[in-house]
């Protein structure tokens, strides 16, 4: 009967009456079942190689319509697992047991997740990997929290399929390889996750330096002795020292636990960083067959099947160990036999005195010094002028760099192995092995003090020697040139020249020449220098620097240093140069000119160009006869003279000044017996320049001393251990006589006595930098000694670790590690474990010092691990029919309806097999869903910290009649004001909070409406009870004052129409979103809203709803929502020949009716007649 329709009646008559009859229902095509019957619907499932499905619509016998509705293939495999086992250079870690953690992996550059940089990781038997507080901290957490991931967790963790598992059986086992590449390296694995990390996350540029691999094989859930299908899958965890993310994969078709053996272990996959950033898959709120099956789970944030990727960084952060790891790895080696020659200046009156050192600039308290051969040395300060700190530097354009490094490994860094190692690199430079350079000058009328020390006078006129030297590395040489001075039978330097020769740079050729108005004109290399000013020093101070050379100028002094080897320094006063030169030891011994030949002996300084000396004693005459030895004939560094010297000149000595009592003696009473000013004054009649002369020579003089006194030693231990509690005494000596040790700073737990004993009682562990002063009595010299101090606050003093150590903040404190035994745990071993510490099942209580109680009823266990009481070997060898359950259904073995298959459904199905849809379900999170955003003013008068605010705000939000809030995004303090009646500090403070919206539930409705009453409710006094704190951190019990609701601003809010376009009801068919204050989203079906009409029966299928019209009275819905109406076939006839019976019986009645009438009244009117005929 398939196929046949109804045909029209021939008879206009009958037509016409139906339509009389029947008013607005129209005859139609209808469409029936094979069936003959008119009851419920029905729709028979296909067998399992089908892929098509025919359905009837029930009817009358007299037709049928088929629709045809496809049936989910396999989408196709997921992701491929990267290569993994011993070939792919994998280790393999398993333990025969039912819980197990990995040995602890320690990243040299840690490893960033939430806001922290973790030093150290293991992964579990149990999915998971956990990110310890301390390194005896590991436990493995066999059960998930029911609530998912949330700002509460204490444990650091992240979780690709956390769930109790068991390799106590021989299945089972794990893979893991570890990859760093902090410098550049190329690993083919590693490439591929920069690759997949770029696409993924739209990051540009990513490059990982370290990479953690882990596979999970064939991993068997708890019991493994009764448990039958196992889960293969694979973590990655990748960072570049900034970022870092985490990639999930699931082997395709690898994940087969059991849902119906999985009771109360909701498997729980993503991560939480302890300190309340945190992320959920989006498989957590999906049903429980869905989370047991992620590699079916297509991931919205991926695209694909079976892989899900994390980001664990709440925010990207410098990584201070990577940078310093990759700047030594790029120095190169410096070479090695110059190092020892490198020392800082003592005190920092030496430092400014040795003009080899420059200052860097006028606040820092720096003095640096170059050399091309071996490299340059930076010396830092302290307020009494002590040296605190010695570096090496390559260059002077390399200073700013190797600060920053110093920084990276040292003082940015809170891993002591860092600083350790950059100073293997960088070994410290201190004082020890400074000398000082020896100073020679030459003032007024030529006075001149050697380099060993020798005065004497000199008035030659032309262009001198004044030293030529060299050592293995450079050679230099200073020139002198003289003129007249006045009218006077004396001289005076107008012009300095001098030349600095190394293999590694070019020669170096500087001038000074005098100018009138005591001005000097500065050539380098013939070429006029521009001086240009320090900003950050005085005003008059200028700079210029040069390959091989630094120079400054300073109102009538310029100085040059000269690779670090030799210092001029040149001064014009009186229309005279003066001059003081300073060389470094390596040129001792290799000097020649008015200088002197330096050896440390003044006895044979005037040693003459042929080898000759005369004695030290010698006459003024004969000394001016061995100065003119070192006159240049030839041409000097200065080229041709301009000036005609005399010819006549011939200079005149002090012996006969002396004896010329003409001479007004009443001019030389102010040199206060001074040779070299009566000179000055008597050859040129100035009393100023004498003056001047005494003046300049006292400097130098008072330059020599300062640059060879030294400050006191310390002697005493580099490194001071205590134990927390105890008191340690140390005795600190000095090779000085009278000397005062003082604290820089004073502390509670450290007091120092002046003869340099040492007590240090640690009570708290607090930062501190321990500096001790040695001072001589006249305090014009101190020196300083910053030893390490090492704490100990393990809860034994045999578990002290002294050598592994963290500094405590920013000081110079450190903490020592402790080696817990088996009994304790904790950063400090403060902790004793007990049973409680990791949780138990599901609703089982824990007793503290015993352990979990018994299992929930119907399962078996030890309280921790449960399991169900079903005997799965039962069934062991039946499986589930190939593609038994439709729609992604999970298809699983019942050891109780006879090792029959049950299919375990999506909420949306309504049938056995995941065939038939029709009940609502939570709708799918397509694209993260936008955060709702407040702002609060809040003032409190505690004094409290930012990390205390930040915890006390953070408990009230959490503990909202709603749990939504995620974290407080910034939290900044604005500027304090004070209260004028009671003078107490208020301080405000401005929070950024941040809210989670969910698609289900009440929540959207709270965050939208109600949220800013409620968050100024929870302000109002008295605070809420706080929870204990286990261990040390911010206090979260801060009363904070009231607010009201100016203080609560909303700062983003999304309407229900927004947030109705980050959700979709996947996989369904015409299912669309309803929302309800109270429900949330939901995905609904048509069929629930009414859509079949006229009493049909609908069904869900996965291409959409379907009707099945049901006849009623005497109709027959028809149409694709049984919106049509036909009537019956049986009825139109019955009611047809009904109709026309009646009909007939009524014209049969009315013609007996009248015919009766009629034949009475015939009957009658015979009678009259009769009766009348008579008459």
């Amino acid at each position: 009967m398939r196929g046949t329709h109804w045909r029209r009646l021939p008879c206009m008559f009958l037509s016409c009456l139906c339509s009389y009859i029947l008013g607005p229902v129209v005859l139609e095509k209808s469409t029936t079942s094979q069936k003959a019957d008119c009851g419920g619907s029905t729709a028979s499932l296909p067998s399992t190689t089908s892929q098509t499905l025919t359905t009837s619509t029930p009817g009358t016998s007299t037709g049928t319509h088929s629709t045809a509705a496809s049936v989910p293939v396999n989408p196709g495999k997921g992701v491929l697992l990267f290569p993994y086992g011993p070939s792919a250079g994998d280790r393999e870690f398993v333990r025969r047991t039912v819980d197990f953690t990995s040995p602890l992996f320690k990243p040299q550059i840690g490893f960033p997740l939430g806001s922290l940089l973790w030093d150290s990781l293991y992964f579990t038997d149990n999915g998971q990997i956990i990110f310890p507080k301390s390194d005896y901290q590991i436990f493995s957490y066999p059960n998930p929290p029911l609530r998912g991931f949330s700002d509460w967790d204490s444990v650091a963790m992240v979780a690709p399929f956390w769930d109790d598992a068991d390799f106590s059986s021989s299945r089972g086992t794990i893979f893991y390889q570890e990859y760093e590449t902090l410098y550049d390296d190329y690993n083919t694995l590693v490439q591929k996750v920069e690759s997949s990390i770029n696409t993924l996350t739209k990051t540009r540029n990513y490059k990982a330096r370290w990479a953690l691999k882990i596979t999970w094989v064939h991993v068997p859930a708890y019991p493994a002795q009764v448990t039958i299908g196992t889960n293969t899958y694979q973590a990655i965890l990748s960072t570049d020292g900034s970022r870092s993310y985490a990639l999930f994969l699931y082997q395709s078709g690898g994940m087969q636990w059991t849902v119906t053996g999985r009771p109360g272990n909701p498997v729980l996959m993503g991560f939480s960083s302890g300190d309340g950033y945190f992320k959920n898959s989006q498989l957590t709120f999906h049903p429980v067959w869905e989370k047991y099956r992620p590699d079916q789970f297509l991931d919205s944030n991926s695209g694909l099947r079976g892989l899900q990727i994390y980001k664990l960084h709440r925010e990207e952060k410098p990584n201070y160990r990577l940078r310093c790891l990759q700047w030594l790895k790029r120095q190169p080696q410096w070479p090695s036999w110059g190092w020892n020659q490198i020392s800082c200046p003592c005190s920092w009156n030496q430092g400014v005195l040795d003009l080899r050192f420059q200052s860097i600039s006028r606040g820092s308290r720096q003095l640096c010094s170059f050399s091309s051969w071996r490299g340059g040395v930076c010396c830092r300060y302290g307020p009494w002028g002590e040296l605190l700190q010695g570096w090496r530097v390559q260059s002077p354009w390399q200073l700013d760099q190797e600060l920053e490094l110093q920084n990276w490994c040292c003082h940015f860094n809170s891993n002591p192995s860092f600083c350790a190692l950059y100073q293997l690199r960088r070994p410290p430079v201190s004082c020890a092995g400074y000398q000082p350079s020896s100073l020679a000058w030459m003032v007024g009328d030529p006075h001149i003090t050697t380099l060993d020390g020798v005065n004497y006078t000199f008035n030659g006129l032309g262009d001198f020697l004044l030293v030529r030297t060299q050592d293995r590395n450079s050679s230099f040489l200073l020139q002198g040139r003289t003129a007249q001075t006045r009218s006077a039978n004396a001289t005076n330097f107008i012009g300095f020249a001098a030349e600095y020769r190394s293999s590694s740079l070019h020669p170096i050729t500087v001038q000074w020449l005098l100018k009138p108005n005591n001005t000097i004109h500065v050539q380098l290399n013939n070429q006029t220098i521009a001086f240009e000013t320090n900003g950050e020093d005085t005003k008059d101070q200028e700079i210029f620097n040069s390959s091989g050379v630094i120079m400054t100028h300073h109102g009538s002094t310029v100085s040059a240093s000269f690779d670090g080897a030799v210092a001029i320094s040149v001064l014009a006063i009186s229309n005279i140069l003066h001059i003081s030169c300073s060389l470094s030891k390596g040129y001792q011994n290799h000097t020649e000119g008015l200088m002197g030949f330096w050896n440390g002996n003044p006895d044979d300084d005037f040693r003459m160009p042929n080898g000759s000396t005369i004695p030290k004693r010698s006459s003024e005459e004969m000394l001016f006869h061995y100065g003119m030895t070192w006159k240049i004939n030839g041409t000097s560094l200065f080229g041709k003279r301009d000036d005609h010297l005399p010819s006549s000149f011939t200079p005149v000595f002090l012996s006969q000044l002396l004896r010329n009592t003409s001479l007004n003696k009443n001019l030389t009473s102010s040199c206060h017996g001074d040779d070299q000013c009566i000179f000055d004054v008597l050859a040129t009649g100035s009393e100023k320049l004498g003056n001047d002369t005494r003046a300049i020579f006292r400097i130098y003089q008072q330059m020599n001393t300062t640059l060879n006194r030294y400050p006191p030693s310390i002697k005493g231990p580099d490194v001071i251990k205590a134990y927390m509690g105890q008191t340690t005494v140390v005795n600190y000596t000095s090779d000085t006589k009278d000397i005062t040790f003082t604290l820089r700073e004073n502390c509670t737990d450290f007091k120092l006595f002046e003869n340099g004993t040492l007590l240090w009682t640690p009570k708290l562990l607090e930062p501190f930098t321990l500096e001790i002063l040695a001072s001589s009595d006249q305090g014009s010299l101190s020196s300083v000694l910053k030893p390490r101090t090492v704490v100990c606050e393990c809860k034994a003093e045999s578990q002290c670790l002294y050598n592994q150590t963290s500094w405590v903040n920013n000081s110079s404190l450190e903490a020592a590690d402790c080696k817990c035994d088996g009994n304790t745990f904790g950063r400090y071993c403060n902790y004793s474990k007990d049973p409680c510490d990791e949780q138990c099942f599901p609703n089982v209580t824990c007793i503290s010092g015993k352990g979990c109680e018994a299992c929930p009823p119907h399962l078996t266990g030890d309280g921790r691990h449960c399991a169900s009481l079903e005997k799965p070997f039962l069934c062991q060898n039946k499986s589930c029919p190939e593609d038994y359950c439709y729609n992604n259904g999970f298809c699983s073995v019942s050891h109780t309806l006879g090792c029959q298959p049950v299919c375990t459904c999506p909420s949306a199905f309504t049938d056995a097999r995941c065939f038939l849809a029709g009940n609502n379900f939570t709708p799918t999170v397509h694209q993260e869903l936008p955060l709702r955003i407040i702002q609060l003013s809040l003032t409190e008068d505690e004094n409290a910290s930012q990390a205390d605010v930040n915890a006390s705000v953070a408990y009230r939000l959490k503990n909202l009649e709603l749990w939504a809030f995620l974290w407080n995004r910034q939290v900044d303090q604005t500027k304090p004001s004070t209260a004028p009646a009671s003078g107490s500090s208020l301080r405000h403070w401005n929070i950024i909070s941040e809210f989670q919206y969910r698609p289900e539930g009440p929540v959207i409705d709270f965050l939208n409406n109600r949220l800013l009453d409620a968050v100024v409710k929870a302000f109002l006094p008295p605070a809420p009870q706080m929870r204990a704190k286990r261990s040390g951190g911010p206090r979260n019990n801060v009363a904070f004052h009231s607010i009201s609701r100016k203080d609560v601003n909303s700062v983003m809010a999304l309407n229900v129409s927004m947030l109705a376009t980050y959700l979709q009801c996947n996989g369904y068919k015409d299912y669309h979103l309803v929302y309800s204050p109270q429900g949330g989203f939901t995905c609904v079906s048509p069929c629930s809203q009414g859509y079949c009409k006229h009493g049909g029966q609908c069904q869900h299928l996965p291409d959409g709803p379907r009707c099945s019209c049901v006849p009623f009275s005497i109709y027959t819905p028809w149409g694709k929502r049984c919106e049509q109406l036909s009537m019956k076939l049986g009825a139109f006839f019955g009611i047809l020949f009904g109709t026309l019976g009646a009909i007939l019986l009524l014209g049969v009645a009315v013609f007996v009716i009248l015919r009766f009438w009629g034949s009475r009244a015939r009957l009658s009117y015979r009678l009259d007649s009769a009766e009348a005929s008579p008459r």
